[in-house]
């Protein structure tokens, strides 16, 4: 049903309202232009919504599936209209400060994140935007599923964790010309909408638009059926999450728990780790002050990796220097006379060598022997850096050294 343009102008002033309506709540800093005709669009497509209503029960059979598909349809494109009608974040919190429909929006949010319909990176948008993000940081943190995949995003962000420290130190420096600027450009897009002109709506008439709408929504039984749209959709969630976390709709906690069970936490964090010069200030901040408590060292981020490819350069390091300690112990044939120092002299002097005579004078220099004419040779080939290929390759250079010592 088309309303006419008197009836729409009487809709957007009118402050009656039925008692069972949700009180609304308008954030103040909203300096939108909010054009009339949008508002018009939500309206008219709330109007025909009620009027599909009214006929739900006079119709059965073969036509209530196109019956359906058309208040669905309909039902998706208010969502696009309150999306662009510049009022939308007013609609959130008119929404999540009403006590009366917390439980249920609580319910398609949880059913929404267990069942991944939100995405890694809304979620984690939303929880930065409602002003919880160390909430999470904190329970991330005490976690020891997550804890060191938290630290292998800073890792990744800040590369070390002494470069984390300087990011830490270097927080707080003032921000007063920007903060000036942004107020100056605040003041001018208030007044803008103030002057506006009859296309737009003045600013001190957005609380009767937001009243008017958020009834009409309420009191048409379609509080379930556009959030479940809006939690499909990767635009609108994220703005409604941000205003539920903020107005205690659901828990930091609550949504950790949901979003770690189906993926969804393990999504927003790999996103943070590719994209994280946004949250680099704020992560710096947190594990900053953790490192001054003494809950996380450097060491901890330099550490933390679920690189496959760090894994395997960590083990390649440790077995040579595994390796490195056994061999003076091997060729003395006693463990007590390789001691650290020695064991120093031989990695300094003598780095990896391709050339097997190289090795052997370098071993007889260190331990005593001479170098025949005939120099011996051993079949250390292409030596990985598999241990106990190195001890062998050991053994076969003091089994040769011990036979030089004889022969001479």
């Amino acid at each position: 049903m088309k309303l006419s343009h008197s009836a729409l102008l009487a809709i957007l002033v009118s402050s009656a309202f039925v008692s069972a309506a949700p009180a609304v709540i308008v954030n103040n800093n909203n300096n939108s232009l909010i054009k009339r005709t949008d508002i018009n669009e939500v309206l008219e497509i709330i109007e025909e919504l009620k009027t599909l209503n009214q006929k739900r029960d006079l119709i059965e059979g073969s036509e209530l599936e196109a019956y359906l598909s058309k208040r669905d349809s309909a039902v998706g494109d208010l969502l696009t209209a309150l999306l662009n009608s510049g009022i939308i974040s007013d609609i959130w919190t008119a929404f999540t400060t009403n006590s009366t429909i917390t439980a249920e929006l609580k319910t398609i949010i949880s059913s929404a994140i267990k069942g991944a319909l939100v995405e890694g990176p809304a979620l984690i948008s939303a929880i930065w935007n409602s002003g919880l993000i160390k909430q999470l940081f904190d329970t991330l943190i005490n976690d020891s599923d997550l804890k060191t995949a938290f630290l292998a995003v800073a890792k990744s962000i800040f590369t070390t964790g002494l470069n984390l420290v300087k990011a830490w130190l270097g927080l707080g420096s003032s921000s007063t010309a920007t903060t000036a600027a942004a107020s100056t450009a605040s003041a001018a897009a208030k007044r803008e909408v103030l002057l506006g002109d009859s296309e737009f709506i003045d600013k001190r008439d957005v609380l009767s638009v937001v009243e008017t709408v958020v009834e009409d929504i309420y009191n048409s039984g379609l509080v379930q059926d556009l959030f479940q749209k809006v939690v499909a959709n990767p635009t609108a969630v994220e703005g409604f999450l941000s205003s539920a976390l903020k107005y205690g709709v659901v828990a930091v906690e609550d949504v950790y728990g949901w979003a770690k069970s189906s993926g969804v936490l393990a999504e927003g964090l790999t996103w943070i780790e590719n994209n994280g010069g946004k949250y680099a200030a704020d992560i710096a901040s947190f594990l900053g002050d953790q490192i001054a408590a003494g809950n996380v060292t450097t060491s901890d981020i330099d550490n933390a990796s679920t690189s496959s490819s760090t894994s395997k350069a960590t083990t390649i390091t440790s077995t040579a220097a595994a390796a490195a300690a056994l061999l003076p112990a091997a060729i003395g044939g006693a463990a007590t006379t390789a001691t650290p120092a020695t064991v120093a002299t031989i990695n300094t002097a003598t780095p990896v060598a391709t050339n097997n005579n190289a090795v052997l004078a370098s071993l007889e220099a260190a331990y005593g022997g001479t170098n025949p004419t005939t120099a011996a040779t051993v079949a250390v080939g292409d030596i990985t850096n598999d241990v106990n290929t190195l001890v062998n390759a050991a053994s076969q250079i003091a089994g040769s050294l011990k036979k030089r010592r004889i022969a001479y």
